[in-house]
């Protein structure tokens, strides 16, 4: 047997520790003790998320928070998804405020009108 062939079959043989080949910080993915790559943002739960009023935005940062805790999610990972989701709460504030005063300067000029 040749030596290479014998280096080979040595380094297919060696059992490699849990987090080799991970990938570096900046590699969006995390890696399980066995070996298996995931996201970390838990795509079931992608399509189920409606941020379409305060409250639904607050539960899902409550989510996110328990899952950070829980360790399902990287904190850094959620650190990033909680600053969107508090992005996405003042735009929908920003939109609900600005409905607010539209429908008060409709009744302001609806009562300078009548008088």
């Amino acid at each position: 047997m040749r030596q290479e062939e014998a280096i080979s079959l040595k380094l297919r043989n060696t059992k490699l520790p849990p987090n080799a080949g991970a990938g570096s910080e900046d590699d969006p993915q995390t890696q399980q003790e066995q070996g298996e790559v995931l996201s970390p943002t838990p795509s079931n739960t992608l399509s189920k998320i409606r941020l379409n009023d305060a409250e639904t935005i607050r539960m899902e940062m409550a989510r996110l928070y328990k899952d950070m805790r829980l360790g399902r999610i990287d904190t850094q990972d959620g650190t990033r998804l909680a600053y969107v989701l508090d992005m996405v709460r003042k735009a929908h504030e920003t939109c609900e405020l600005q409905r607010r005063v539209e429908i008060i300067d409709q009744v302001n000029k609806i009562r300078k009108h009548t008088k």
